[in-house]
């Protein structure tokens, strides 16, 4: 009978982790605890391949720390991702005017023609934006530093949507394994 307890194809893992820039004294740039942790189905595509790859000698309860570089992450900052768009080419948002666009705001833009831009605003001028496309995490090494608190089979709705589905629909406490009443 094959371990259950072990990180592989077809399982949902669950993970508690501190995401750094760099190494393990970087700065923080994402954390996630027992009470909400990471799950995800172990080969659907999800993930990063490297992180999959560090990841798949481990059983339930090891930790890990490994690094991943940028290129094979979110990839190195690509200059062409950033673009300048003309405010008359843009469809506005009757719920978020122009006008109320800041520079670090998160944005999804459409223009006139159906293109879209999502990403950062990094410069505002008098009839334009210039929106960084790129990956939030784009250019910077990560170290990744955690636990793997649970592993088990998929079931077959998650296996069908190559996805983790929450059992009862809601996001829960990291310790519900089946769905209620089943």
């Amino acid at each position: 009978m094959q371990n259950t307890s072990h990180v592989g194809p077809g399982k949902i893992i669950e993970l508690k982790y501190t995401l750094r820039e760099h190494d393990a004294q970087g700065e923080i740039l994402e954390e996630m605890d027992e009470q909400w942790p990471l799950k995800f189905l172990f080969g659907s595509g999800a993930m990063i391949p490297v992180f999959e790859e560090n990841l798949a000698p481990l059983h339930e309860g090891e930790r890990f720390a490994f690094p991943i570089k940028a290129a094979d992450a979110y990839g190195e900052h690509n200059t062409d991702q950033v673009v300048q768009v003309f405010i008359d080419d843009l469809q506005e948002n009757p719920r978020y005017p122009f006008d109320n666009y800041e520079v670090d705001d998160l944005i999804q833009l459409q223009t006139r023609q159906g293109k879209q831009h999502a990403g950062r605003i990094t410069e505002i001028g008098k009839n334009y934006v210039v929106v960084d496309c790129n990956h939030a995490m784009a250019g910077k090494n990560l170290w990744f530093e955690g636990q793997v608190l649970h592993v088990r089979e998929a079931r077959k709705d998650e296996l069908e949507a190559n996805r983790y589905i929450e059992p009862n629909g809601f996001r829960s406490h990291s310790t519900l394994r089946e769905p209620p009443n089943a």
